[in-house]
């Protein structure tokens, strides 16, 4: 059994936008049971994750924005770092990684301050990394209490390129709330009537930033070849990015203007993507994108490229369709066999429904983390009757 003690967890992440690893960082801070963790969190000085610290500062929980140490050098920001940790004093230092080392000298620092407890979650897989920062990467790993990631193939990637053991390393995959369809779907209505979608005229949404690893270049291209067919449909890209001018620049020379939006940041996602008739994500990497496990709680059709967690939730012809990444003619296969075969398409959203209905709700991931946060502060096997025992312990481990 579980005991009561209220165990201060440090979350920290350093990205400089709101994507899915500040969504996961957002929904561990705001489900963690407060009667059990006393939470703060530590998120970068960017600009672009001011939204998420004022909505978690809105829900009641303390924020401090902490500049990334990123070299040896910056002996003035490592000495405030180390500060900052001295006083927070937390049992327990969880740091969310994208891919592959952001928050360089968190870990080693919190080593310093006398933290007591590590945990480190890997996000994505895919990307480059130099000699320098796998050596970093690994004595962090090696130093952690325990290390999870969001799918096997980010798992994977930490035994080939760290040589960690399996053994070393436990998926907690992301997760997605059911939809509350009272809400969403007059709001997905009046979505289809905007963008003039009818059971003749789909409506495909891929909501993904606009940078090169979501490939919505490989899309564009896709529908240039559905169109090509004399296929009626409406595509919709919600997000924004670097890319953006790029690839309505593309979308104007493929004649595809009048069937290609870009709807920018769009929040709440929900509704859209209750209004799609499927979600496509072109993704040339990835780890195990929030964005399909949404799609498939609404029982949306999902077609997804081949690559890093998305088969452990999308199995091709069962719950959605996978695709080779930057192959524009099987996803534009896909789309048309989508359009001419609705019916079966509706089948693999309902499938999909129930493979996130079994694994990946909000409420698995909580608990699972809760369970590690105990095994990992030596909480797991403690009865409420052995409080005082369990609180001597964290206060030994602080000193």
């Amino acid at each position: 059994m579980r005991t009561a003690t209220r165990v201060r967890v440090l979350l920290a992440e350093s990205g400089t936008s709101v994507g899915g690893t500040e969504r996961v960082l957002w929904e561990l801070a705001t489900r963690l049971k407060p009667a059990r963790f006393d939470v703060r969190v530590w998120l970068s000085d960017a600009p672009g994750v001011d939204p998420l610290a004022d909505a978690l500062r809105g829900a009641g929980l303390p924020v401090d924005r902490v500049p990334e140490v990123d070299s040896r050098w910056d002996w003035r920001g490592m000495a405030g770092t180390w500060v900052r940790l001295r006083r927070a004093r937390p049992d327990l230092l969880h740091i969310h990684h994208v891919w592959p080392a952001a928050d360089r000298y968190l870990a080693w620092l919190a080593g310093a301050a006398g933290v007591p407890h590590l945990v480190v979650t890997e996000h994505i897989t895919g990307q480059s990394h130099s000699p320098a920062q796998r050596s970093l990467k690994r004595r962090e790993l090696l130093q952690a209490d325990a290390v999870t990631a969001v799918c096997g193939a980010v798992v994977d990637s930490l035994v080939r390129d760290y040589a960690v053991t399996r053994q070393q390393v436990r998926v907690v995959p992301n997760g997605a709330d059911l939809p509350d369809e009272d809400v969403e779907r007059p709001a997905a209505r009046k979505l289809r009537d905007q963008f003039h979608a009818g059971p003749f005229r789909p409506l495909w949404v891929c909501p993904a930033r606009l940078e090169s690893q979501k490939g919505q270049a490989v899309l564009i291209e896709a529908l240039s070849r559905v169109q090509a067919k004399g296929i009626e449909f409406v595509a919709v890209l919600a997000g924004e990015g670097s890319l953006r001018a790029t690839l309505e620049r593309q979308v104007n020379e493929a004649g595809l203007a009048d069937r290609v939006h870009f709807a920018g940041q769009v929040d709440p996602l929900g509704p859209l993507l209750m209004a799609c008739d499927a979600c496509v994500l072109p993704s040339l990497w990835e780890g195990l994108p929030l964005v399909v496990l949404e799609a498939l709680a609404r029982a949306r059709p999902v077609v997804a490229s081949r690559v890093g967690g998305i088969p452990e939730a999308v199995e091709d012809g069962v719950t959605g369709r996978l695709v080779p990444p930057g192959d524009p003619a099987a996803l534009a296969a896909v789309l048309e066999d989508f359009h001419r075969r609705a019916d079966a398409a509706m089948r693999l959203g309902l499938a999909g429904a129930e493979r996130v209905l079994e694994s990946f709700t909000w409420e698995r991931v909580i608990e699972a983390f809760e369970s590690l946060y105990d095994e990992v502060v030596g909480l797991a096997s403690f009865s409420p009757a052995d409080g005082d025992a369990a609180r001597g312990a964290l206060g030994g481990a602080r000193r």
